[in-house]
This record gives C-alpha cells, structure tokens and sequence, in this order.
C-alpha cells in the first residue's frame, strides 16, 4: 500500500492538473529540461535557487519515519551570503515552503539525520567567526527542529583543543566543524568533522588536520580525537561520512592537502571499538588519486560494508566490500576485497553514491557520466553523452538504469521502506535541486 500511495502522489506531482508550484523557487512538477520522459523515475524539482559549485557537497539527504525524505542544502541569495535550508518530500508531494535554517558566508559541508523523535537534524560550519577575518563561521553547529518547523540552532565545538590529541599542533586553532557528518546513536548525537586548526598554513593547519568527534547534544557535548594528523601530516579528514554499524559508527574519509575544499585522495576507513570509546586506528583501504567528493560508505547487516570510490584522473569507479559486522573487522587493508570495476569509460563515474536494497542486499550506485570520451571536464560534457545513472550489481553483474539522460551533481541515493531508491542531485545545466523517486 505505501507504494501505491507513493506512486499516486508521485503521479499527482507531475502535474494531472496542469497547475503550477505555489512557490517559484520549487515545486513538484517534472523539470523541462529536455530529459527523457521513459526513464523509471519521477523527477520532482525541489528548488531552483543558484548554488555554488564546491569541492565539498552541499547537498544532503536522509529518509525517515514513514518514509518522509528530508533534504538540506545551500541556496546562494546575493553576493556574499547562503541559505541554509531545509524540506521535505512525502507521498510524491515536495514540501511548498522551504523552512531556513540559517544563513551564513561560508559553505563547507552539510549533513542531515532523523532524531529518535522522527524531527531531522543538521550539522553544518556555523557560528561565530572568533574573530578570523576570512572564516565568519568557524564553529561546529548543529541545528535541532521542532515539530512546528522551526529550527534552533546550538554550537557543538568552538576551539581546536576541545578534542585533546596531545600534541600542539593539533591542540590549537578555531577553525573546526568542515564538512560534518551527523548520525544518531539512540538519542545521542554523533558528529566528525576535519579540524582545521587556523584555516591557512599548508603544513601546521592542512597537512596537520584533525578528524575529531562531538557526542551528546543538544546542549552538552563531549569531544574526542578519532583520527589525529598534527605529528603525522596526512591531511585527514578531507571529506568525511560516518554511518551507523551493529550499533557503533564508522567513517570513511579522505585526504585533502593544502585548502578546505583541495581535492581529496586515497581512502581512509575507521570504526568505533565494541567498547564505545576508542576507534580503530585509521586504515587506508584503498590508493586513489582524485576523489572528487570523497568516497562514499554503505552497510548492510547482511552483507556488511561497501565503499565506492572514483578516481577522477582515470574516471574509474570501482566498489570494495568487508565482511565486518561486528567486532573490529574491516580494521586491517587486507579484510577488503579487491577494487570490482562499475564503471571505466571516457568521463564518468563521478560523485558516486552507494546504498545497499534492504531486501536484496545488492549494492546499488549513483553516479554521473559526463562524456564518452576522456578528458572532460564538469563545464565541457557531451549533451549526447550527460546522463545520471544507477549501476546495481546483481550476481555479480553490474547493471545500469537511466535516472536523468541531462546528467547529476553530487547525488544522493537511499532506498524506501517499498525498496523504491531516491536520488537527490543537482541537475547539469540548470542546477535545480532535483528529487528522483523510482516509478
């Protein structure tokens, strides 16, 4: 019955009508932009502002009670400032009104996730600036929602030395919550974030950066150091996801030497020990040269976990697997299996995302193809070519399927309770905030 309903509200999204949204900067009609209309997904257009296009996603998407799709993201509103904002897609409808959730000058990483009490939650770099001339929000924030939609937001981390590493290099600083990722541990928020320390020296601040860990919330919190890369120099924590797994988070991250937003390599996997305290060390688990917007991380109590990750140098995407559903599997190189090839043609691969059917356990990915042939770059892809896709890989096939024949930035895939898969992505060209849901 769910499916039916979603596929009834989907239906009435496109439009039967032949009205127009109640808002101009969204709605729930199709895009016109000359994408193919046999695909099997509905596309619904969530909002048209302008964003900007950065080396760290700022978009984000999670699926909660009752299958209500929630979706952060960044709206450029003038010259200097963004609008963090927030809505909902339930039954096929998106949400008329955005709600905003705060407003800020710097944009480095969004990310969302449902509370035990069914309301969403966002952590993102927010706060006050501690007087740094170039980052005017240089805190971890995280903003909680009330039933009524209004959003409040509380600061998590504000100094480098909250999260004690020992050494002074990673023990000082302001500049802390870059692109956060957040997960609930029962009612208890879990946020990593890339400590920054003073957000300018290549070495001390860039090449020294932290991955680190605020619990707690929404107005106490505890601070720990998971990954520390003041002695070692390795740039963690360049773009970052942590996920739930038999009840402990794990994380996936990447290196990115010299910015904020300088592209990342390699791939770095961690998870919290059964004691709930300490980590694993970290581990790279796979080499690779440009990550694009990082890898990305999924798990599955059946099959465990999965990382897809592409290297933008070669447009090859390939997916790793670890059998670790408990205990500290996964924490040595060698419990990975070897890279199994998705996608290595032209220009492509690109932004991928991984999610695992809940009743199949097969991995599915979302990626962008840019061109057919090599050596494009994201202003210079083919009209003909553009496309955003799904690979799932069943038996030990991977197949593809057509989600949007004008390409996708930076998506975002789930699955439904129905096992429909969503995506959340920019659209080529046009860059609206698209939503599609599988027919």
């Amino acid at each position: 019955m769910k499916r039916h309903a979603w596929l009834l509200g989907a239906a009435l999204a496109l439009g039967c009508g032949g009205g127009k949204p109640a808002n101009p900067d969204a709605g729930t009609n199709p895009q016109n932009d000359g994408g193919t209309t046999d695909t099997p997904f509905v596309r619904l257009t969530v909002d048209t502002g302008p964003s900007e296009q950065l080396a760290i996603s700022n978009i984000a998407m999670a699926v909660g009670p009752d299958d209500r799709i929630g979706i952060a993201y960044y709206v450029k509103v003038n010259d200097k400032d963004s609008e963090l904002r927030y809505r909902e897609v339930r039954d096929g409808q998106v949400q008329a009104t955005a709600e905003k959730i705060a407003t800020v000058q710097r944009v480095y990483g969004v990310s969302l996730a449902f509370s035990p009490t069914g309301q969403p939650a966002v952590s993102y770099l927010g706060g006050g600036s501690d007087q740094s001339v170039f980052w005017l929000q240089s805190d971890l924030a995280v903003s909680y929602r009330d039933a009524n939609g209004t959003w409040t937001e509380r600061v998590a981390v504000t100094k480098g030395d909250e999260a004690v590493a020992g050494n002074a290099v990673s023990d000082t600083g302001y500049l802390v919550g870059l692109n956060p990722s957040i997960v609930f541990s029962g009612s208890q928020a879990l946020v990593v974030y890339r400590d920054g320390h003073n957000g300018q020296f290549p070495q001390q601040d860039w090449a020294g950066s932290d991955v680190e860990l605020a619990s707690g919330g929404p107005t106490a919190w505890q601070h720990r150091v998971v990954a520390s890369g003041g002695d070692q120099k390795g740039a963690y924590g360049g773009h970052l996801q942590m996920l739930m797994a038999d009840g402990q988070p794990a994380l996936v991250f990447d290196q990115a030497f010299g910015a904020a937003d300088a592209p990342g390599q390699n791939v770095y996997f961690q998870r919290r020990n059964p004691d709930g305290t300490t980590w694993t060390p970290p581990v790279q688990v796979q080499a690779v040269g440009n990550t694009m917007l990082g890898a990305s991380m999924a798990y599955d109590p059946t099959v465990g976990f999965g990382i897809a990750a592409v290297d933008r140098f070669t447009s090859r995407l390939t997916l790793i697997t670890c059998d670790g559903k408990t205990g500290t599997k996964c924490a040595a190189a060698q419990d990975w299996t070897t890279p199994d090839p998705v996608y290595q043609t032209g220009s492509g691969g690109w932004y991928p995302s991984l999610a695992f059917d809940p009743k199949t356990h097969d991995p599915s990915i979302a990626f962008h193809i840019c061109s057919l042939e090599s050596g494009r770059n994201e202003g210079s892809c083919s009209p003909s070519d553009d496309a955003l896709v799904i690979a799932t890989r069943v038996e030990d096939q991977w197949r593809e399927v057509t989600v949007d024949t004008v390409g996708g930035w930076s998506p975002k895939l789930a699955f439904l309770s129905t096992g429909q898969r969503v995506v959340l992505y920019r659209a080529s060209g046009t860059q609206a905030l698209t939503l599609a849901v599988e027919r």
